[in-house]
């Protein structure tokens, strides 16, 4: 993510011609117009003065010439103390006033708390031509111990210059943002004037696809209403800048958010960093009359490719809880509607709303991911162990309308692993069933420390006793059993995985509302905002011993054909040329795994 602070615009507006806005007056500063009464900046010491100031360059002033500066606007986190407030505007830090103001507690106007507009004695002319940069700021004095100063916590180059009692002039815009602005006022206000305040991009780009999406947030700091613009990107490695077009209706001092995907032409992987710069131009009614804040840089990762991404959405409920049909109907009703087959895996821990019969031993240790097993609620559910609160990953939706938004949130994201599911009914006891997990990564690192989990899920218990449902109700995606509570370690052979366990079927389980379901996540067993999901994949008991590798149908070999090898993506392969990897070996229409080292 990239941000930059930009110069804020608060103004009168009153109607005008189709297009503009009739401006009084432009305040300019890097505050965006807001105010912190919070103040972090102090002295104790008595009877001193207290100074700070922004930095406006000379090519922002330069969209200016022609008007003046009439006021300034200072913000004060507290009054405490203070009896004097003088604003002023400079061309050095430490040079003279050029034009300045005061009030002081016996004004007619008196000091407060938060913003003060203080008029200039003479207002400034800024000249046509402009003028070269200019420092806007204020000085309190201070009769005692005092936090005066308001800041932003938003570092911004140029925003904050402090002066404390006998120090020299501190440059402390990596810490935050002075709340400070100048007032300019004229009839030669500029006319067309975007900003890029903020951009994100792909957080890694896969040469395959040879798309990136690029999102921001564009202000209007003129007076013309902008219909369109355009996004122009260009990426270290691609075949130079590309754009594309963003339709607008940007009045005067709003802000827009866009998202638009562009092709950069990058075609090889080099050392697995692209630079890339950013830019809003053409913009449809003219030039920008200040460039100089159209341009965000960043870096993204560039890998060969990237796989499809499936969910697991695991729900907490119990019998106990009245409110739990409500979201199962969510996800039955999600589930029914066929958009998720293949690509939604659901598991249901009966903990977090006291237990129930259906409780499997484990689940109570899932209650870790609320808030390290404190206060607990249910129905509620996770979402690829996605942490989309900021504290928990643990949510409950308040509609199937919302619930399905962060469903297809996490669906629309890449990944950088694959998952096979494939399992087996022992041949010798059909109680037994063996799962097998395969697949490969296309990154080193998917995550810090990769686990696999593995779930036995059964569908179409009738309950016994569920609070808040009419009439029958039924129990789907139980967890049963599961490989490890917190998973187990993935051994690679390069890039490529297998990993296989066994789960003995109880007697009291209907196996054709049996499923598997498998995913990977980050173990981290400090913080439960640190375990998300890199993918996931299942299979249900009626496809056990049918399941074969993508790419490879059971028409293909004959049961008297001789071995054949395929790789994990389906392409043929000779025996005698087979590399260090994982190989699926299809012989008298079954298939397995074998690894070759």
């Amino acid at each position: 993510m990239m941000k930059k602070t930009i110069l804020s615009i608060m103004a009168m507006l009153s109607l005008g011609l189709q297009g503009y806005a009739d401006v009084s007056g432009i305040n300019v500063g890097y505050c965006n117009g807001e105010v912190s009464t919070s103040g972090n900046i102090a002295s104790s010491e008595k009877d001193v003065w207290i100074s700070a100031a922004i930095y406006i360059p000379a090519g922002t002033i330069a969209t200016y010439g022609g008007n003046s500066i009439d006021s300034i606007r200072a913000g004060l986190a507290s009054k405490l103390n203070v009896d004097t407030l003088t604003v002023w505007v400079r061309s050095e830090l430490d040079g003279d006033n050029i034009a300045e103001g005061r009030i002081t507690t016996d004004s007619e106007v008196k000091i407060a708390k938060g913003w003060n507009v203080v008029g200039l004695e003479t207002p400034y002319d800024i000249p046509e031509d402009g003028s070269g940069g200019l420092y806007i700021g204020y000085s309190f004095h201070q009769k005692g111990a005092s936090f005066g100063l308001s800041t932003l916590s938003v570092p911004t180059p140029g925003g904050l210059y402090v002066k404390m009692p006998g120090e020299e002039w501190a440059d402390r815009g990596s810490e935050g943002t002075l709340c400070v602005e100048g007032l300019v006022y004229g009839d030669r206000l500029p006319s067309v004037n975007l900003a890029l305040t903020d951009v994100s991009l792909q957080k890694r780009y896969a040469i395959q696809k040879g798309t990136l999406t690029v999102s921001g947030s564009v202000k209007n700091l003129a007076t013309v209403t902008v219909s369109g613009f355009d996004v122009i990107v260009d990426a270290e490695g691609g075949t130079g800048p590309c754009a594309a077009h963003v339709d607008a209706n940007l009045a005067y001092n709003e802000t827009m958010d866009f998202s638009v995907t562009v092709e950069p032409g990058i075609t090889d992987e080099g050392d697995g960093v692209s630079e890339a710069t950013v830019t809003i131009g053409n913009i449809a009614e003219g030039a920008d009359e200040d460039p100089s804040d159209n341009m965000l840089s960043g870096s993204f990762e560039v890998v060969t490719h990237d796989f499809t991404r499936n969910i697991i959405v695991e729900e907490f409920t119990t019998e106990q809880c009245p409110n739990c049909p409500r979201v199962a109907a969510y996800i039955n009703d999600a589930l029914e509607s066929g958009q998720y087959d293949g690509r939604v895996f659901v598991a249901c821990h009966h903990s977090g709303y006291y237990t129930d019969w259906l409780t499997a031993s484990f689940a109570t240790d899932y209650l870790w991911f609320y808030n390290a097993g404190g206060s607990t609620y249910a129905p509620a559910m996770m979402i690829d162990r996605y942490n989309f609160s900021g504290s928990t990953p643990v949510m409950c939706p308040t509609s199937q309308g919302e619930m399905e938004a962060y469903w297809n949130a996490r669906l629309a994201e890449p990944a950088y692993v694959s998952m096979e599911v494939e399992a087996a009914v022992d041949e010798a006891d059909n109680n037994k069933v063996r799962v097998t997990v395969s697949g490969a990564k296309s990154i080193d690192a998917i995550c810090d420390n990769p686990r696999i989990t593995v779930y036995l899920l059964e569908d179409g218990i009738s309950a016994r006793s569920q609070a808040g449902a009419s009439g029958s109700f039924t129990h789907n995606h139980v967890v049963r059993a599961c490989n490890s509570t917190w998973g187990d370690a993935i051994e690679w052979t390069g890039d490529d995985y297998v990993y296989s366990c066994e789960f003995v079927l109880s007697s009291q389980w209907v196996r054709d509302n049996l499923q598997a379901v498998a995913f990977i996540y980050n173990y981290d067993d400090e913080d439960a905002t640190a375990c998300e999901v890199a993918n996931a994949g299942g299979i249900r008991y009626a496809d056990f011993e049918n399941a074969v590798a993508d790419g490879i149908t059971a028409a293909e070999a004959d049961a008297t054909e001789a071995a054949a090898y395929y790789t994990l993506s389906g392409d043929r392969v000779a025996e005698g040329n087979l590399s260090s990897g994982i190989y699926i070996v299809k012989s008298a229409g079954k298939c397995r795994k074998v690894v070759v080292k």
